[in-house]
């Protein structure tokens, strides 16, 4: 069995270490990424909104309708 020093031993686990960090967000992905979570949230918002005034309409108009 070969024996490592703590030199290498310290360079092979630094070496891993940072191919390990490349995978992790960085603080700019996660502001792009809350910017677009933001910008989805509002989009699904109006479209729930308006979805529920046209909902709302029909509703309003076959009220009418059957009087």
């Amino acid at each position: 069995m070969a024996t490592v020093t703590v030199e290498e031993r310290t360079t092979i686990l630094e070496t891993e270490f940072r191919t390990e960090l490349r995978h992790l967000a960085t603080k700019a992905d996660l502001e792009k990424l809350k910017s677009e979570v933001k910008t989805e949230i509002a989009h699904q918002t109006r479209w729930f909104v308006g979805g529920m005034i046209a909902t709302m309409g029909v509703v309003v108009a076959l009220e009418r309708l059957w009087q």
